[in-house]
């Protein structure tokens, strides 16, 4: 019998806390270390040598590329070469590794009765090398192969300093000044490639800083594995505000008057498709047949690219975000039942930009310009941000076991960065404003349909500016007018908001317990969403040199509504615990920020629909129980023991059955549920997994969208228990040691992947849910697995 893979997640550390000056200065130190290795399973279908015969098969004699046989005996281990021609027919056992360091600290010093100093600081570093998981959120590929696990060094660090003042009995103060730093790369674990000297020569301004770049091109090749999946890429944020709050309590009123001024600095370096991204679908060795790998292969032999395109120029950009608030708020104590909440808050968000003016944006009437130089701002600042806020809470009774509590709000988010500096586009789009063929740093997003690779020759042209999107040629052929694919911020953007409400009973039931059922609901607007604007090509009469126009919108909506419901126990006869249970919806235009982009602009009702998460039946537990002692036998045996256990179960979440899209792309022609058991099968197709919906009842439309709207069917659910069992065995007065032993989805349920990108194209269910996330063997639901864990207490 296979053994089961390696699993190992090794944390230990201490926290210590004492005074430096009596009564007036202490200090908290904390610090943990963690290790893991977790034996990755997966399985693969890769281009071994009896694949390759046979996609040889299928071609004319001469007609293989000697490029591509460089490149696959390269690229590919040669592991894979004695595998056979089957599906699946590599069985990947590649660890995945980790560690982190993480301190935290604090010292408070006390001046005097009115003046107390906090300083705080957290420092975390760390690094992971495994899969990237294929992610609709993330909007990544992934691969089984080692040679391609993504690496990725991680450092947080983040301080504080506040200064609390009590100017009188009723005024206090509060300053607090804070800064984060963030900073994070991303690369394939064997980045030591050279495209060039392989053969493989794509453009020659496929450069970074001067430099070739290191690593391996995304190669996809349809129905096998991936390679070159993570370019060079990352982000560096340093984040800084200071804030300032004022109380006041006179009467039955407590007034709090405050703001925040607050700058982002981003270094981002996302050089996507650098290294060339090319597809290989057999489309010209078998013309129509879609489902036959070989033919894809032959075709990848041959050199006959089905589509391709990279990213040429230097995409990093250092951006600054500006932004402030201030707020009035009044708690008034009205009468003695009841309590009034009343709140403005004045929030500004600026527009994302660069001091060296390298940020551009295309707008339909203008074409392309520069922020700072054409342009104020890459989206016009938006100063109409005011929330108003009511809350109230009323107690109907004497005793005041009975509380009903509510409010409404406007909230204003912050708007996300990452769609304008790393949208992740499926397809060849531009990835976001530093695509752009323009300004300082001008970066050319080609892309071209079938062509034929030759070794040593190059694929795409060089930079070539094109700031009139008109009349540019490749100067290595003046007849080749240049196509490029833009990126654009609609100039009606705007701040997100959510109107957020709820009503709340609360009754306690004696001292030991409280049942809480209310209804929460949120809407969303002005939230942001990727239009193809230029889909029909209307635009080309006037920018002839422009592909594809990604234009970030603020128009999409979401709304939720819930029943919420908890009950707390604490302390009856040594019994603690919470029992929650939620019945809710969420709908919206679109969910991902990124990757995803609206099936049609003119017509956004198409996309609005179950959002990507929403979970409609959600229900958790916690308790803990302290045993009773014995007085029969040792008291070292019979005293401090402790049982404790998390419940989670909920329903799943929903999927388009269109190859993980976000597009409502397909018609519903039969049952989709017609001969399917939703029972799990250690061997479906020669591989595990589960039908979830019947293939044959879908198919494509002849045009247009189809009559199934997004999100119309749910994965599976999920379901996991935990355990814990605590020893706690008294060393002196002042020391203990606690044992623990705890067990992780103890009856081994299988809880398979859900929501978008979970259910393939043949209607199944292959993965689980902690390694579709990201998080194999270790991730909630995963596995049975144990942890055993010590604690001095002193």
């Amino acid at each position: 019998f296979p053994k089961a893979p390696e699993l190992r997640n090794q944390n230990y550390g201490f926290t210590v806390g004492a005074p430096i000056i009596k009564d007036r200065t202490f200090f908290f130190l904390g610090f943990e270390k963690q290790n893991y290795i977790f034996g990755l399973t997966g399985l693969a279908t890769e281009p071994s040598d009896a694949w390759v015969a046979n996609a040889r098969a299928k071609l004319a004699p001469g007609a293989e590329s000697t490029l591509s046989d460089t490149l696959l005996a390269t690229l590919w281990p040669s592991a894979i070469r004695n595998l056979p021609a089957n599906t699946s027919n590599y069985f990947a056992t590649v660890p995945g590794t980790g560690y982190s360091y993480n301190e935290v600290g604090k010292i408070d010093h006390n001046f005097n009765e009115k003046n107390h100093l906090l300083f705080h600081f957290f420092y975390g570093q760390g690094n992971q090398t495994q899969p990237p998981g294929a992610s609709l959120a993330l909007a990544t590929a992934s691969s089984n192969l080692g040679d391609y696990f993504e690496v990725a060094p991680i450092r947080i660090e983040n301080y504080s300093l506040v200064w609390n003042s009590a100017i009188s009995p009723r005024l206090t103060n509060q300053v607090l000044f804070g800064i984060s730093y963030f900073t994070q790369v991303f690369h394939d674990k064997n980045n030591t490639f050279n495209e060039k000297a392989l053969g493989l020569f794509t453009s020659p301004d496929a450069l970074i800083n001067g430099h070739p770049i290191p690593g391996a091109p995304n190669i996809a090749i349809s129905g096998f594995d991936q390679v070159g999946i993570t370019p060079p890429e990352g982000r560096n944020d340093i984040t800084g505000h200071l804030t300032d709050i004022l109380s006041y309590t006179v009467g039955k009123h407590q007034f709090r008057l405050g703001g925040e001024v607050r700058q982002g600095r981003v270094d981002e370096f996302y050089y996507r498709r650098s290294l060339g991204s090319f597809n290989f679908t057999g489309e010209t060795t078998c013309p129509g047949v879609t489902d036959d790998p070989a033919c894809a292969l032959a075709d990848f032999l041959a050199g006959d690219v089905s589509s391709a395109s990279i990213a040429v120029g230097r995409a990093e950009r250092k951006v600054r975000v500006n932004a402030f608030d201030f707020f009035g708020q009044d708690s008034w104590q009205l009468t003695r039942k009841l309590n009034l909440n009343l709140g403005l808050r004045y929030e500004y968000i600026g527009p994302l930009h660069s001091l060296a003016k390298d940020l551009a944006v295309f707008t339909p009437d203008r074409g392309l310009v520069i922020q700072g130089n054409g342009i104020g701002s890459i989206f016009p600042p938006d100063h109409n941000n005011v929330a108003p806020r009511l809350g109230f809470a009323y107690q109907p009774t004497a005793n005041g076991n009975l509380v009903v509590r509510g409010g409404i709000g406007v909230f204003y988010d912050q708007i996300n960065m990452n769609p304008f500096l790393d949208f992740r586009p499926g397809g060849a789009g531009a990835d976001g404003l530093q695509d752009n063929p323009i300004g300082p740093s001008p970066v050319a997003n080609y892309s071209v349909g079938s062509l034929t690779w030759q070794p040593n020759t190059y694929i795409f042209p060089p930079l070539v500016p094109c700031p009139t999107l008109s009349n540019c040629v490749n100067p290595n052929n003046p007849a080749q007018q240049l196509m490029y694919n833009v990126y654009a911020v609609g100039q009606h953007f705007r701040t997100p908001y959510f109107y957020n409400y709820n009503l709340q009973v609360e009754k306690g039931f004696g001292s030991a317990a409280v049942l809480q059922v209310g209804y929460v609901g949120s809407g969303g607007h002005r939230l942001s969403v990727m239009d193809d604007i230029n889909l029909d090509g209307h635009l080309n009469a006037q920018y002839p040199n422009i592909g594809s126009v990604l234009q970030l919108n603020s128009v999409g909506n979401s709304n939720y509504n819930a029943l919420q419901s908890v009950l707390r126990i604490r302390g009856w006869h040594g019994f603690s615990s919470q029992f929650a249970y939620t019945w809710a919806h969420e709908l919206d235009t679109m969910t991902e920020y990124r990757g995803a982009i609206q099936f049609d602009y003119t017509r956004p009702k198409l996309d609005y629909g179950s959002g990507d998460f929403d979970t409609r039946h959600n229900f958790t537990a916690f308790w803990t129980y302290d045993i009773p002692g014995s007085s029969h036998g040792p008291k070292i045996l019979t005293h401090g023991w402790q049982l404790s256990s998390l419940w989670s179960f909920h329903k799943g979440q929903p999927f388009n059955f269109n190859a993980g899209t976000q597009r409502p792309g397909v018609d519903l022609v039969g049952n989709p549920f017609a001969g399917v058991s939703h029972s799990f099968s250690k061997s479906l197709g020669g591989e595990p997994g589960e039908q979830w919906v019947n293939p044959n009842a879908f198919a494509t439309p002849a045009s247009g969208p189809g009559n199934l709207g997004r999100n119309a069917f749910y994965g599976p659910g999920f379901g996991d228990v935990d355990v814990s069992v605590i020893k706690n065995i008294g060393i002196t007065e002042r020391m203990k040691l606690q044992l623990r032993a705890e067990m992780f989805n103890v009856f081994n349920r299988i809880n398979l992947a859900t929501g978008a990108g979970s259910v393939g194209s043949d209607g199944t269910v292959r993965d689980t849910i902690g390694d579709f996330n990201g998080a194999p063997g270790l991730g909630p639901g995963e596995p049975f697995n144990l942890q055993l864990a010590a604690k001095i207490i002193f």
